[in-house]
C-alpha cells in the first residue's frame, strides 16, 4: 500500500508539469523509432539521418563542447593533427563539426545503435571529412591497445551498464599521455519525455518513479508509442530507466582506485547550467545562486548538473 501511495504522489508530481515530445525534435534519439521513420523509403530515412546530424553540427559549431565545458584547460592547437574518440557520437554531427575546426588526424565515433553509425558515415562523406563511425559499448571497445590522443565523452556514463569497466577501456585504447574528457550528470532521472518535474529522485525511489513513468506513458497510449519503454521492469544495472545511478562520489572513487589517471581537471557544474534553456537570463541568474553550494560535499549530489573531467592517461599500464 505504501509503495501505491508513493507511486501515485509521484505520477501526481510528474502529470503537473507534463512534457510531450515532439515528433519532430531531431534532437531525440527516438526519431527513429517513429513510424515516419521505419515505414520510410530508404532515400527518406537517409534524410531523417542526415538532419539529425545536421542538427548536432550546427548546435556545436554555436555552442562548442569544449568552450563550453573546459574552456580553461583546452588549446585547440593541442588538437592539431592528433586522434580522436568520441565515446556516445550519435549521428555524428559533433564528431564531424570538430575535425573540421580543431584539424584531428584520425577521428572515430562510436554509439550502440547501426543507425547511427549510418548516419555518422553518411554525414562525414557528405562534408568531406576524414571521420569515421562505429557501433559498440563502452564496456568493451573495439580498437587496440593505445589508439587515440583524446577520448570524449559526453551524457554516456550514466547511462553503460557497467562504469568501471568503460573507464578501464577508455585507458586501455588511450594513448599513455593521452586525455580522457568526461561530461555526465549524476543521480540524472532523464524523464524529460514525460515531465519537466526537477528532483523527482530526492524523494522517490528508482521502481517508484520508473512505474509512475511506465503509468503516465500507457495513459498517452498510442501517441506515445515512438518514445515508449519497451520493457516496463528495470534491469539489473538500471537504477532509473537507461541510468545506472552514478554518483559523484561512486565516480571518483573509481578513478582513485583504479590508481591509473592523472586528474587534470574537475569542475562541478550547478543544475540549470545546461541543454537549449542554460542560455536564458534567468537560467544563468540560478546557475551563479547554485554554484557555490554545488561544491559543498553535503550538497553536491544535489545540485550538480554535470561532472566535467579530464583525465590523463599515467605512463603505465
Amino acid at each position: 500500500m505504501l509503495h501505491n501511495m508513493s507511486k501515485s504522489l509521484a505520477k501526481t508530481l510528474m502529470e503537473m508539469y507534463p512534457n510531450i515530445p515532439e515528433k519532430n525534435d531531431l534532437s531525440l534519439n527516438e526519431i527513429f523509432r517513429q513510424d515516419e521513420y521505419i515505414q520510410a523509403s530508404e532515400e527518406e530515412q537517409n534524410r531523417i539521418k542526415l538532419s539529425s546530424a545536421q542538427f548536432r553540427y550546427d548546435y556545436e559549431k554555436r555552442r562548442g563542447f569544449f568552450d563550453v565545458y573546459f574552456p580553461n584547460i583546452y588549446r585547440s592547437n593541442e588538437f592539431h593533427k592528433k586522434s580522436i574518440l568520441d565515446l556516445g557520437s550519435f549521428t555524428g554531427g559533433r564528431l564531424v563539426q570538430w575535425v573540421e575546426r580543431y584539424n584531428f588526424s584520425e577521428a572515430r565515433g562510436i554509439d550502440i545503435n547501426p543507425i547511427f553509425a549510418e548516419a555518422g558515415n553518411m554525414f562525414a562523406k557528405e562534408k568531406g571529412v576524414n571521420a569515421t563511425f562505429d557501433t559498440g559499448f563502452a564496456e568493451s571497445l573495439p580498437y587496440e591497445l593505445n589508439s587515440f590522443d583524446f577520448i570524449v565523452s559526453c551524457d554516456v556514463f550514466e547511462h553503460v551498464q557497467n562504469v568501471k569497466q568503460a573507464i578501464q577501456e577508455c585507458f586501455r585504447v588511450l594513448k599513455p599521455g593521452g586525455k580522457l574528457f568526461a561530461v555526465f550528470p549524476p543521480l540524472e532521472t532523464h524523464l524529460g519525455l514525460v515531465t519537466k518535474m526537477p528532483a523527482l529522485q530526492w524523494f522517490f525511489s528508482g521502481k517508484t518513479i520508473t512505474n509512475a513513468y511506465n503509468e503516465i506513458l500507457l495513459k498517452r497510449g498510442q501517441e506515445a508509442y515512438w518514445y515508449s519503454r519497451t520493457n516496463g521492469e528495470l534491469s539489473e544495472w538500471e537504477r532509473l530507466p537507461t541510468l545506472n545511478g552514478i554518483t559523484v562520489r561512486g565516480f571518483r572513487k573509481i578513478i582513485v582506485q583504479q590508481k591509473r589517471w592523472n586528474i587534470v581537471y574537475w569542475g562541478n557544474r550547478p543544475i540549470f547550467s545546461h541543454g537549449r534553456r542554460a542560455e536564458m537570463v534567468v537560467f544563468r541568474v540560478l546557475q551563479n545562486l547554485f554554484s557555490l553550494p554545488a561544491r559543498l560535499p553535503l550538497l553536491v549530489e544535489l545540485l550538480l548538473s554535470r561532472i566535467c573531467c579530464c583525465l590523463e592517461k599515467k605512463n603505465v599500464y
